[in-house]
C-alpha cells in the first residue's frame, strides 16, 4: 500500500505591521537600557568621586572594567531574547483574518489570540523551558554582583595637591602628599573626534610620576565641573595645583601650544594657559 505524502509546511508568514512596531518598539526600549546602564553607570563614578569636597580631579582606574560583566551578559541575554522570536516570526497579535496554524503553517499561533487552539506540550518540555529562564535569570543576577565594584576604584588629585588612589570597594590603597611627587609635567595633547576620528582637537593634562615611579594622569574634562554660571574652571585648579609644588620640579611640553591656542579660548582661559604654561 503506497505511503501517504506528508504535506509540507510552509514557513511562518512575514510578521504584520502592528507586531513589527511591537518588537522594534522592545527593541529601542533595550537600546535604551544598554545606554542607560552604561552612562548611567558612568555617572554614579563621577558623583561618588565628586562627593569628597576636596577632590578636583578624579581618573578612572582598571576596576572600571567590572562594569563590562554585567553589561555584556545583560546585552547578550536580552538580545538573544529578542532576536529567536523576531527571526522565528512569532505572532503578538497575527494577521487579522488569517488562518495560523495546520495544515499550511506550524501550530504558532499568536500570543494574544482569542481563540487560540490547544497546542499539546509535554511536561518535559515545560520543565526544560522554566529551567532554562530560571538559568538566565539566576546568570543575569550573578553578572550584577560585580557591578557595585564598578563605581569605585579611582585615582583622586586633592586641592591640596596630594594624590589619593581608591580600590574597587572604596578603600584607599595609595595616598601620596605633594612632597611625594618628583615630577610634575604639565603637557598639551591631541585628541580625534567625528566621523572616522578626523577631526583633531587639543588638551591640557597634568602628570604627575611620584617617587616610587608611579604616575597618575589628569586630563582637562577629568577636573571638576562646576555648575553653569560659576566662574571657576578648570584651568585656575590646575594652577592653584601647580603653585603648590616646587617649580624645580615642574616641566612644561610646550609641543601643541600654539595649535591649542587656535581653539579659540575666550580672552580670560588664553591669559590662564599662558599662566598654566609659564609663558
Amino acid at each position: 500500500m503506497a505511503r501517504k505524502a506528508k504535506k509540507k509546511l510552509h514557513p511562518m508568514p512575514p510578521l504584520s505591521f502592528g507586531d513589527k512596531l511591537i518588537y522594534w518598539t522592545i527593541f529601542l526600549f533595550l537600546c535604551a537600557m544598554y545606554v542607560l546602564l552604561l552612562f548611567g553607570s558612568l555617572y554614579l563614578r563621577n558623583v561618588i568621586a565628586f562627593a569628597d569636597g576636596d577632590a578636583i580631579a578624579a581618573e578612572d582606574n582598571i576596576s572600571t572594567c567590572w562594569l563590562g560583566v554585567p553589561w555584556l551578559t545583560f546585552f547578550l541575554t536580552t538580545l538573544i531574547l529578542w532576536v529567536q522570536p523576531y527571526q522565528a516570526r512569532k505572532p503578538i497579535f497575527g494577521k487579522r483574518n488569517f488562518k495560523y496554524g495546520p495544515p499550511a503553517y506550524p501550530k504558532v499561533y499568536p500570543l494574544f489570540m482569542k481563540t487560540k487552539p490547544y497546542v499539546y506540550e509535554s511536561e518535559r518540555t515545560k520543565k526544560n523551558r522554566k529551567r532554562i529562564a530560571l538559568i538566565l535569570l539566576i546568570i543575569l543576577l550573578i553578572s550584577f554582583i560585580p557591578w557595585p565594584w564598578s563605581l569605585y576604584g579611582r585615582d583622586c588629585l586633592q586641592c591640596d595637591g596630594s594624590i589619593v588612589q581608591y580600590n574597587m570597594f572604596n578603600a584607599p590603597v595609595h595616598k601620596y602628599s605633594p612632597s611625594g611627587c618628583q615630577t610634575l609635567r604639565i603637557e598639551t595633547y591631541r585628541y580625534s573626534t567625528g566621523k572616522y576620528y578626523k577631526t583633531r582637537h587639543y588638551g591640557v593634562r597634568m602628570v604627575f610620576v611620584m617617587d616610587d615611579g608611579r604616575s597618575y594622569t589628569f586630563e582637562q574634562n577629568e577636573f571638576r565641573h562646576y555648575p553653569e554660571g560659576e566662574s571657576r574652571y578648570w584651568l585656575m585648579d590646575m594652577i592653584d595645583i601647580k603653585n603648590r609644588f616646587d617649580p624645580s620640579i615642574i616641566q612644561y611640553n610646550l609641543k601643541d601650544f600654539q595649535m591649542l591656542l587656535d581653539n579659540n579660548w575666550p580672552k580670560e582661559q588664553t591669559e590662564l594657559l599662558y599662566q598654566l604654561f609659564g609663558q
